[in-house]
């Protein structure tokens, strides 16, 4: 007799239930490692040298020892991801960091969220405000846009320290308010972010530059999606959707970054386009460690000191007692890297126009094999952050932007990268606010009516 007819309750059946997890887990630097780095330097291996040749006018720098690095990279990374997230799992969440938010403290990581946010908006007005008055008005901008894409980006909305700088406190504010939960009715939050975000399109669409689109989109998608649970089949077809409106949207840009110069619109060639960067990104990781190991010493994964405003030009000579003081790179190192790797990619038979290595090919850039250390130690990071980020809010929100690093990691470091700074000043001072000793009585007491907190 049927269960249901003996107990007088229906019966429920969970179809799959075996099958289902969290899609955090896609998130995981090891499944990124399985189902995006390798597939990409496979799929580099057995591409054909006439497509190098043809299509990004450089020669395919296969060969066994370049092979050997980034094999030995990527088993590196997984390593020390592995040993980051079990020694993460072990550990027991400190007390003080996984305490609930007292008032004082969320109010006050709202209130540097809100400044985050509205600095990164004004910077945006002040640098498109800049680019207008180059062009000679509105009208003129999007002529230019329309005509010469190229001319935009190099000079009507050439970068301006500074202001360029500020715009990206935007990549730390807007994980933040997610993971928070700031992001509420009546809170001026709901409103700075959309608007940080409609200026993050504008963006990457005026100024070519798709990667500042990508520093939102990641982050969101992570902490919106991670919590969910879902079966093998549908995480199939979300993979096979975002893949889709990535091409979509890289198709888009490309139509303006360099279709108005080839006049090609074909599906063959955006597709070319987009699988492009990263096959000239590990070709010339491979021409790094093959013939220039460590010739940029410290350069790639120290680059936001050695660009830093007021840091990349300072030089002091005749100084009294020393004949100079710098903290030029050039003048550190004895080499300009620049002018160095754009001469090298001219000898070599490579095109400038490529001219990133992926991460492990810019640690052998900096530091030859001795490079796969820091692929270790950023695997390791990698790994402790991920099992964190399930953990407290705080970590949440920094491993959403360090996912960023994670899906670029084929093609640029971008962990150490000038753009990233201010989102690390941003996640430096959210961190004072969050351990800051909680006090009895506020100066200011909160009236509002609770809402849910993240912990931290």
């Amino acid at each position: 007799m049927h269960r249901a007819a003996l107990t007088g309750r229906p019966t429920v059946r969970i179809r799959g239930q075996a099958h289902v997890f969290r899609l955090s887990a896609v998130f995981s630097p090891i499944t990124l490692v399985v189902f995006l780095f390798v597939p990409l330097l496979l799929l580099y291996v057995v591409s054909s040298e006439r497509v190098l040749e043809v299509d990004f006018q450089s020669r395919k720098t296969l060969s066994w020892t370049g092979f050997a690095y980034f094999g030995l990279a990527l088993l590196l990374f997984a390593a020390g991801a592995k040993i980051g997230d079990d020694s993460t799992r072990a550990r027991a969440v400190d007390r003080n960091t996984n305490e609930e938010l007292t008032p004082e403290r969320r109010r006050s990581l709202a209130v540097l969220v809100e400044v985050a946010l509205v600095l990164s908006i004004l910077a945006y007005v002040l640098w498109f405000t800049l680019g207008f008055i180059r062009a000679g008005g509105v009208t003129e901008f999007f002529e230019i846009w329309r005509r010469n894409p190229f001319l935009l980006k190099t000079e009507i909305l050439a970068t301006v320290p500074g202001v360029t700088t500020l715009v990206q406190l935007s990549v730390a504010a807007i994980p933040l308010a997610i993971a928070f939960g700031f992001y509420r009715r009546g809170s001026v939050i709901r409103i700075l972010v959309p608007l940080a975000l409609a200026f993050t399109v504008a963006r990457a669409f005026l100024f070519s530059e798709r990667l500042a689109l990508t520093e939102v989109i990641i982050p969101i998608a992570f902490l919106l999606l991670a919590p969910r649970k879902v079966t093998v089949p549908r995480v199939v077809v979300f993979a096979l959707v975002a893949l889709a409106a990535t091409a979509t949207f890289f198709a888009a840009t490309e139509l303006r970054r360099s279709y108005a110069y080839t006049h090609d619109f074909s599906a063959e060639h955006a597709t070319t386009r987009f699988v492009g960067y990263y096959l000239t990104s590990v070709n010339n990781g491979m021409a790094a460690i093959d013939d220039f190991p460590a010739s940029t010493p410290f350069y790639s994964s120290g680059e936001f000191l050695w660009r830093l405003p007021g840091l990349r030009d300072f030089r002091i000579e005749h100084f009294p007692g020393i004949e100079t003081i710098s903290l030029r790179y050039v003048d550190a190192f004895g080499v300009d890297p620049e002018p160095f790797w754009e001469r090298t990619f001219a000898q070599d038979g490579l095109d400038y126009e490529f001219n990133v290595f992926t991460g492990p090919g810019f640690l052998a850039a900096d530091f030859g094999w001795a490079g796969l250390i820091g692929v270790l130690l950023l695997g390791l990071i990698s790994g402790r952050l991920y099992r964190r980020s399930e953990q407290t809010a705080f970590h949440r929100a920094f491993y959403a932007v360090w996912l960023v690093g994670l899906f670029e990691f084929m093609r640029i470091l971008y962990f150490s990268n000038p753009r990233i700074l201010p989102a690390y000043l941003v996640f430096a001072a959210a961190y004072v606010v969050l351990r800051r000793p909680a006090h009895a009585r506020t100066a200011f007491p909160v009236t509002r009516r609770p809402v849910p907190s993240g912990s931290v």
